[in-house]
């Protein structure tokens, strides 16, 4: 008798656990899922096309490289958005806040490889009142070395925008051609 009581409670909880773990999920596929921040970055009213890093693949050059080759897997560097040097570039947050955010500019070859000096630091830019902000377009001082890397006298630029938010860097980034 006592060995039957034991068995038929083994069940029950075995049951109520399952009920807690099925019940548990089902509240969690209720709830609304947290948007991925998203930025705008553009020149002259013109939106450039971002490339969502988020906040993961954003440290290493080698994850940012394999990003850069998978947009440009069909298009052509000479299609990319022309940008004057001294020209302003204008991001926008969308979905969420940050103080300020850093901007690399790295030069890429056709291959989508980084080029030039990875380990060089970042420009800060400060946000406006309104949560934009905006940069200026700055010649490199030793663009002269990347004389092989160029597509038709343009130097190709992946510029990288890291932020912080919510104790987490994210990274956004796009690829211009600097005249």
């Amino acid at each position: 008798i006592f060995k039957e009581k034991i068995i038929m409670k083994k069940p029950s909880n075995i049951f109520i656990m399952f009920t807690f773990l099925l019940s548990l999920l089902i509240l969690t596929s209720c709830q609304k899922p947290t948007p991925e921040p998203d930025i705008r970055i553009s020149h002259n009213s013109n939106e450039l096309k971002v490339i969502h890093y988020f906040d993961r693949n954003n440290e290493e050059k080698e994850d940012i490289e394999e990003y850069i080759k998978s947009v440009m897997v069909g298009k052509r560097f000479t299609d990319l958005p022309a940008i004057d040097f001294g020209d302003k570039i204008s991001l926008e947050a969308l979905n969420f806040e940050t103080d300020e955010f850093e901007i690399y500019d790295y030069i890429v070859d056709e291959s989508g490889n980084i080029v030039s000096d990875y380990s060089a630091g970042p420009t800060a830019v400060t946000l406006a009142d309104d949560g934009n902000a905006e940069f200026v377009f700055e010649k490199n001082e030793n663009l002269e070395i990347y004389n092989d890397y160029m597509v038709e006298g343009k130097s190709i630029h992946c510029l990288l925008v890291r932020c912080k938010i919510n104790k987490s860097w994210f990274a956004f980034g796009t690829l211009v051609l600097g005249n």
